[in-house]
């Protein structure tokens, strides 16, 4: 089964540019946990059924966290490519 793809955006205060982390492989159990974070959180939480290049379903949830979570940040946006096969292995 593969893992979930992590991806995280940050727009820093003051800056133009949005800065981009490098990919991370996680767990769903992990992902599941922090998307419901977001959640509680009063983040705004987006998912979306789609397919990946090879055509694979695949969730994709979008976590956006606005002004004031972080310091420093204006935003700041978690994405979670989640394989639609490990959703229904659970």
């Amino acid at each position: 089964m593969r893992p979930v793809t992590f991806n995280s955006l940050v727009r820093y205060t003051g800056s133009n540019r949005t800065g981009h982390w490098c990919p991370e492989r996680m767990t769903v159990d992990t992902a599941r946990q922090c998307i419901r974070r977001g959640r509680r959180g009063a983040a705004t939480v987006l998912v979306y059924e789609t397919t990946d290049r090879d055509g694979n379903s695949v969730h994709l949830a979008y976590v956006h966290f606005g002004p004031g979570r972080w310091s420093n940040a204006e935003f700041v946006t978690d994405i979670y490519e989640i394989p639609s096969v490990a959703l229904t292995d659970i």
